[in-house]
């Protein structure tokens, strides 16, 4: 369908994407993602003792010859992946120091990422959110559905402040069955709040995704004579010169950046920087293009 969040290029270049989940995932289909329970499949997980009533054709011959003992197969099944994306609409997301905001970037993104995994067959969802959520669609594996996530997303405006440790809260315990969480935000919001909300999906076994949308502008401060800021919660400051306020400001960015990557880290979620001069199917395509070398290089 037309869509000012998706052209044919694009379009193009995301149909040779892949976005395979990096852990074990509960889904309904056949598919090319690992699922937490054992069943048939072309790659297999353990082994344990043949017994009586076995199949004969899972018994691992190889290690018979090594061992001379039976072993059969556990296989791994495969399964499609579920996907929750979850979108910031909060006021900050309406800068911009070039022809698209914050939010135009995060929807183009969540657009692409929408129509990547329903060509695979995955079922996706979505949530709107500023300091609460806003909308909600539960994940579905349909072609209309698609129709229906973009049209949300061209809708959707910039508008209250965030509280983005609240909606996380909210969005894991809503979402029983384990998955993939997608979060595109600029995360202005309290570092803590936020850490706490990914570690809330990790400990419902979700993987996560973080996606954190920047204007090159918010991590380069270029400004030079008398502006006017404002903060997340919409209070205005003038500076007549923001250089004497620059070297302070660049260097709590940079610790900004380092605390929410670790985080991450350590929480086992990925984190990806995403700036809105690099065009959205360019950043995905090498972010995927990471996370598949990573995944090859995990399996030795």
């Amino acid at each position: 369908m037309p869509s000012r969040l998706l052209d044919p290029e694009s379009l193009a270049r995301i149909a040779k994407m892949e976005l395979v989940a990096q852990q074990a995932v509960e889904g309904f289909l056949s598919g090319k993602h690992p699922s937490p329970y054992f069943g048939s499949s072309v790659e297999y997980a353990d082994h344990r003792p043949y017994t009586i009533g076995d199949e004969i054709s899972d018994i691992d011959w190889k290690l018979l010859a090594k061992t001379d003992k039976y072993y059969v197969k556990l296989f791994e099944e495969q399964t499609n992946l579920r996907c929750t994306i979850v979108l910031d609409t909060s006021r900050s997301m309406q800068f911009t120091s070039g022809p698209m905001t914050k939010l135009d970037y995060g929807a183009h993104l969540a657009a692409a990422l929408a129509y990547l995994m329903l060509r695979q067959n995955d079922a996706v969802g979505l949530a709107l959110f500023d300091h609460e959520v806003r909308h909600f669609m539960p994940a579905r594996a349909t072609g209309s559905h698609f129709g229906h996530l973009v049209k949300l997303m061209e809708e959707a405006r910039a508008h209250s402040e965030t509280r983005i440790g609240k909606v996380l809260h909210e969005l894991a315990g809503r979402l029983r069955r384990r998955g993939l969480v997608v979060i595109i935000s600029d995360l202005l919001d309290d570092l803590d709040a936020i850490t706490n909300g990914i570690a809330h999906f990790r400990y419902r076994h979700h993987e996560v995704i973080l996606f954190h949308v920047m204007d090159p502008d918010e991590l380069s401060f270029p400004y030079e004579r008398l502006s006017r800021f404002k903060d997340q919660e919409g209070t205005a400051m003038i500076v007549a010169n923001p250089r004497t306020v620059r070297s302070r400001y660049l260097e709590r960015v940079e610790k900004f950046l380092k605390q929410i990557k670790v985080g991450c880290l350590e929480l086992g979620a990925s984190y990806q920087l995403a700036q809105t001069n690099t065009p959205y199917d360019q950043m995905l395509s090498r972010y995927l293009e990471q996370r598949a070398r990573l995944k090859k290089k995990r399996r030795g």
